[in-house]
């Protein structure tokens, strides 16, 4: 909710900007303004709003009604601070609710979406299912040398989204990664347990044992469910943790 705030900061401060312009001629600028400088603002005005909406998960909106609403804040002429802060905070109500309600209804629907995948998936040859719930399928075996729950590994993997979105890769950044077991999602480190070194699994993991109804970050949705490509490199030796 901290980028819609900052959307009504940013309307707030420029309504009033606008709304305390100094009127000393006609059309409501000094004299020494032309109207291309007018028309030039105007348009920067028009793309500073537009920007803080696009940076927002607003989905399709109503530019009638945008163009609406600013007419009937510029209408209402020189906006004191604490209107400005009352309208501020009314508004700001609407789309909060609006945006709590976007994000509820989308993430129900992206839940039923990943367990209709699931049942499917796990009817395909060589996907195990867990009692957790988590798919996986051996694609390669490894030595033998399995990880714990405590261990760290090195690996590379692609992580995607089940329609084929790819929101990570050690491949694309080429470079492997290293971390614990111990920090990661749920289902990486019951997964990471059923593969051993020079190994390579394919995990589908649902939403309660990835992200749940928080996602992450721009490109993981509430309630997504995941795949990951993983090769195991290597177990990292405890002697080798305890030597950092």
């Amino acid at each position: 909710m901290k980028a819609i705030k900052f959307c009504a900061i940013c309307v707030i401060g420029a309504m009033m900007m606008i709304s305390c312009s100094t009127k000393t001629s006609d059309e409501g600028q000094p004299a020494g303004i032309t109207k291309a400088q007018v028309d030039s603002v105007s348009y920067a005005l028009g793309q500073n709003f537009g920007m803080v909406i696009s940076m927002n998960d607003f989905g399709s909106l109503n530019l009638n009604s945008i163009i609406s609403g600013m007419k009937d804040i510029l209408a209402m002429g020189k906006i004191e601070p604490q209107e400005a802060n009352r309208i501020g905070g009314e508004f700001s109500e609407v789309i909060n609710k609006f945006m709590e309600d976007r994000m509820r209804i989308k993430g129900e629907e992206t839940l039923a979406k990943g367990k209709e995948f699931l049942e499917n998936n796990a009817k395909n040859e060589g996907v195990v299912t867990t009692e957790s719930g988590l798919q996986y399928k051996i694609e390669r075996a490894g030595n033998g040398v399995f990880p714990t729950a405590e261990s760290t590994v090195e690996c590379n993997y692609e992580g995607t989204l089940i329609d084929g979105t790819v929101f990570d890769s050690s491949y694309e950044r080429g470079n492997s990664a290293t971390f614990s077991l111990q920090n990661v999602i749920q289902g990486w480190t019951e997964g990471l347990q059923l593969v051993d070194e020079g190994g390579e699994i394919t995990l589908w993991i649902p939403a309660e044992l990835g992200y749940g109804e928080r996602g992450a970050g721009a490109n993981i949705g509430p309630n997504e469910a995941l795949k990951f490509k993983v090769e195991l490199i290597r177990v990292v030796p405890a002697e080798t943790e305890e030597a950092k």
